[in-house]
């Protein structure tokens, strides 16, 4: 009956595992747009001296299943004006006008202090009773002082959810890829010594004796991003392991950050649109 149980329908697809044996073994068996590929990338000239980026061949390529992602422009606006606002100025002045409360107080103080025997200075105090009148339930508030001015552009921010799994060899497939992306995202050198051991053993070149991390360049579906840097790693210790206790399978999310904020042209380079 066991047997039976798990016996394979005669009309049901053979399932066959990929026989490539390499840190990919998915690769050519599923389709390349549901991997995220991470390279590192290189500055060098282009034919007119300006600088751009290149993917480094001499680096192994990085790939894992796409679970989840997404993408965040983001730009930073702001209304100067509103500062200029009196009813920020004079809150409560404003305020009572506003409502009314101040046509209110004018009489109930007017009478408190003067009483009948100062009917000239009520008098003279019913122009301001008048304007509190017509403005209540009106507010300075106009479309100038809520204009919204640009300020600035933040980097673009990649956020992804990458799934790797083992099926022949738990180092290969998952552990050396992980340990490419943590390395990626720390300084590739930081000295052991301070400032002023590294300057008397290097000189001046002693006072930069670290090196930052690389940048990246991150593809899938279809499209490239880069320059990037990876910002965070975060990976979980405790997983299915095998015998030498490398892990079998590993939910992994990355943050990464654009070098530099974005032009509308590099958006549609990332589209490949051409206007």
């Amino acid at each position: 009956m066991a047997d039976l149980a798990s016996a394979q329908a005669a009309n049901a697809d053979t399932t066959t595992q990929p026989e490539d044996f390499s840190a990919d073994p998915f690769w050519g068996h599923v389709s390349k747009h549901k991997f995220a590929e991470f390279n590192l990338c290189i500055k060098t000239k282009d034919e007119n001296d300006q600088d751009k980026y290149v993917t480094d061949t001499s680096q192994p390529t990085i790939r894992a299943f796409l679970t989840d992602g997404d993408i965040n422009f983001e730009s930073q606006w702001q209304t100067p004006f509103e500062n200029s606002n009196p009813e920020l100025k004079m809150p409560m002045l404003m305020a009572g006008l506003q409502t009314g409360q101040t046509v209110a107080s004018i009489g109930a103080v007017g009478g408190a202090l003067f009483g009948k025997a100062a009917e000239g200075i009520a008098s003279a105090m019913q122009p301001i009773a008048d304007f509190a009148k017509k403005v209540e339930g009106k507010t300075n508030l106009n479309k100038v002082n809520t204009t919204q001015v640009f300020l600035s552009t933040a980097s673009v921010h990649l956020n992804l959810n990458v799934f790797f799994i083992a099926l022949n060899d738990a180092q290969k497939e998952v552990e050396n890829k992980i340990m490419h992306l943590q390395s990626w995202s720390v300084p590739a050198h930081l000295s052991q010594g301070t400032v002023l051991t590294d300057i008397s053993d290097q000189g001046i070149d002693g006072l930069f004796s670290g090196v930052i991390p690389p940048f990246l360049t991150v593809s899938t579906h279809g499209k490239t991003y880069f320059p990037f840097v990876l910002q965070s790693v975060s990976a979980p210790i405790v997983a299915p392991i095998d015998e030498a206790g490398n892990r079998l399978s590993l939910a992994v999310t990355l943050s990464l950050m654009s070098k530099t904020a974005w032009d509308a042209q590099d958006v549609r380079n990332l589209y490949n649109y051409k206007v």
